[in-house]
């Protein structure tokens, strides 16, 4: 059983027994006599040409905030010193409000400029082509002052969303434009996390028919539906796919490795089916083709795949207006694969599923040629 922590508030503790206010860095709480297990506190980077406040442990006053550099990147302007770092803060707000009305008075479009220019330095690619999409459907709030929009701003535009996913990406996205705010502190309460989102009944997920699947082989020496066909018989996501290099595509041998997402999914070794010949020859034109600076079979978004090379693969198999999306093609493989016989633990490590059950992700220890013997079982 994990012991309780203490948590933070501001620059005080909250005592793990009593919940009340208790001075920072305490041993014991001061009203309930309860030990406390210190907790360091986890400060957010300040961002560019918002001014700079750190610790010097050896002030009376530790607490020091300094003003933003010049445009020569050379002078700053000591504000103060400080007993807290929320005291700290607040001077530096003042004096930003003062000297830099432009950022306290920025709209949402340039604050998700500034957010964006750092965020989108360490997030992968297809993160960013999700945030992008998403920022889309916040237009009637770009010219809004970010101190003015509130929680109902925000539920207005997520209600506008058609899937649950969407939704859920579009809260995440105004949830961290706020928390950017606040470190800066433009805004003291982050409102997108008020926000509720819409229920959307549960649609099931439309796989590929065997008669689809009959059709896709048909046209098969379109290059477009050999990457659908690659899909449907690996069960790598959409991002899997566009992210898979050269060194990783081990043909001879019959496998390649690729994953991403969760930990169970991760660098997973997934079998290429042996009865299934054509998929080599396929990933053998993939890697004569592939990006030289980065070595990718896919040198392509996850949006571009989505938006053409799927669509257009579809099109020319007259599938359109089925429903089926890029990740059908896994819902297919899973499908394929139950059909086949193959076994439930076998499964989960060849798709790479997080949610593994106590005994297939502890007790069941599968080695490689297990996993070939399982995709021997898959054919056209």
């Amino acid at each position: 059983m994990q012991k309780a922590k203490p948590y933070r508030v501001g620059d005080f503790m909250i005592c793990i027994k009593c919940k009340k206010e208790i001075p920072e860095n305490s041993l014991f709480c001061n009203l309930c006599g309860k030990k406390q297990s210190y907790v360091p506190a986890k400060y957010h980077k300040r961002a560019s040409a918002t001014g700079t406040i750190y610790r010097d442990k050896k002030r009376k006053k530790e607490w020091l905030a300094y003003s933003p550099s010049d445009r020569l990147g050379k002078h700053r302007n000591y504000i103060g010193a400080f007993a807290t770092r929320k005291e700290a803060q607040e001077a530096l707000a003042r004096y930003l409000e003062k000297e830099r009305p432009d950022l306290f008075n920025a709209d949402l479009q340039t604050i998700y400029t500034l957010w964006s220019d750092t965020h989108y330095q360490s997030v992968s690619e297809s993160a960013i082509c999700l945030y992008t999409c998403m920022w889309k459907k916040f237009q009637p709030l770009y010219t809004m002052k970010m101190k003015e929009i509130k929680s109902a701003h925000y539920q207005e535009i997520i209600n506008t969303g058609t899937s649950h996913s969407a939704c859920n990406a579009m809260k995440a996205l105004a949830t961290m434009l706020c928390s950017f705010a606040m470190e800066n502190d433009i805004i003291d309460k982050n409102y997108a996390k008020f926000v509720k989102l819409p229920k959307f009944q549960k649609k099931e997920k439309q796989v590929f028919s065997r008669e689809d699947i009959l059709s896709l082989w048909e046209h098969s020496d379109d290059t477009n539906v050999q990457t659908v066909l690659i899909m449907i018989y690996t069960g790598f996501r959409i991002g899997e796919i566009t992210a898979l290099v050269v060194d990783n595509v081990h043909i001879d041998d019959g496998y390649i490795i690729g994953g991403e997402k969760t930990e169970a999914g991760k660098n997973r070794v997934v079998p290429i089916p042996p009865n299934i010949p054509e998929l080599k020859t396929f990933l053998q034109n993939k890697i004569n083709q592939a990006e030289k600076n980065t070595g990718r079979l896919f040198p392509y978004t996850s949006q571009y795949l989505r938006n053409n090379i799927f669509k257009k693969a579809i099109e020319l198999c007259g599938l359109s207006g089925r429903g089926l999306t890029p990740h059908s093609t896994r819902h297919t493989f899973a499908s394929l694969s139950v059909a086949a016989g193959m076994q439930a633990e076998n499964l989960q490590k060849i798709i790479g599923h997080a949610n593994y059950s106590t005994t297939a992700n502890i007790y069941v220890h599968q080695d490689f040629e297990t996993l070939k013997a399982e995709m021997e079982k898959i054919r056209k």
